[in-house]
């Protein structure tokens, strides 16, 4: 296929690096033309296992480089979303789908009112990526990928990319039970994950490891799914932390991108995880502290600019 990958990240170039070498046509857009050129250049470095390869993989900071792609994955900040789409949008091929790869809840449905639901797909991966510097990244974890047609349905497309996925070393498939399942189990794998690594700097791996930080992750956890079965999706409490303690464990060195962004200063993602669990669960009066609690903590983290 014809891929756009949307976002430079650790994440982003994983992708378009490993969707390359699955034997597609993949074009990395990028917002800055000097870190475009830069990829471009030299290719996408992945360290792997004490190895390391280089994957040549196109970029482009012209939103016309999206004109004559099959499809377009975004795996931009979802506070970028909105701005990234936005650019794109007129750009793309009436006929090529939109698809979110990324954290938090909220990103499909901006992406169906810009171009459609009927052209909108969600996944959700526990694939794990860490930057090792520009266009070179640390594969830090393997899991599952899971794509799904924002309609809920199973289609031939969301086959075929599933199928895309697997053949580029991203095992995936269709998701079950539709696509707020999916997105919501998500969210409460990263309200379990993120924040806390971000707080108390480990990797993913280490909240297993301590007692009182695997406590506050399945409490945080329980509340996502509290907030799910709210929104209608089907997850028991004892469901939801087995799914995200078998993600920490499969994804244990890795940094999480919350991780990274508060060391940088930089803005998270917390409003789209916790926030919107906590927006959730008001409308049902459900209580969620220990959400709220992550959400302010996060917040405050990265109100003073860079932490040490």
């Amino acid at each position: 296929m014809k891929i756009a990958i949307v976002g430079p990240g650790a994440m982003g170039c994983l992708f378009a690096a490993l969707l390359a070498e699955g034997g597609n046509d993949v074009v990395l857009v990028d917002y800055k033309p000097e870190r475009a050129a830069t990829i471009s250049g030299s290719g996408i470095i992945i360290e792997d296992g004490g190895r390391e390869r280089t994957v040549r993989v196109a970029a482009s900071a012209d939103h016309r480089a999206v004109s004559d792609r099959d499809g377009v994955i975004f795996i931009v900040k979802a506070g970028s979303t909105r701005a990234a789409a936005e650019r794109l949008a007129p750009a793309v091929h009436p006929g090529a789908w939109a698809m979110t790869m990324q954290n938090g809840l909220g990103n499909a449905e901006l992406l169906a009112g810009l171009f459609g639901a009927e052209r909108v797909l969600a996944g959700t991966t526990a694939q794990g990526a860490n930057p090792a510097g520009t266009a070179r990244i640390r594969r830090a974890g393997r899991g599952d990928t899971f794509v799904g047609e924002f309609s809920g349905l199973a289609t031939p497309r969301a086959e075929r990319i599933a199928a895309m996925l697997s053949e580029s070393g991203i095992p995936a498939e269709v998701a079950p039970g539709g696509v707020s399942a999916l997105l919501w189990k998500k969210a409460a794998i990263n309200a379990g994950i993120n924040p806390l690594t971000a707080i108390l700097r480990l990797r993913n791996g280490e909240l297993l490891e301590r007692p009182s930080a695997r406590e506050t992750m399945r409490a945080a956890v329980a509340e996502a799914a509290a907030a799910a079965r709210s929104a209608g999706v089907d997850i028991s409490d004892a469901a939801a932390v087995e799914m995200v303690e078998t993600v920490a464990r499969r994804t244990a060195a890795n940094i999480s991108s919350m991780h990274q962004d508060v060391l940088a200063g930089r803005p998270t993602e917390i409003d789209f995880i916790c926030g919107a669990i906590a927006a959730q669960a008001d409308k049902h009066s459900i209580p969620v502290p220990v959400n709220r609690t992550l959400l302010n903590l996060i917040r405050a983290m990265t109100e003073g600019g860079p932490s040490d």
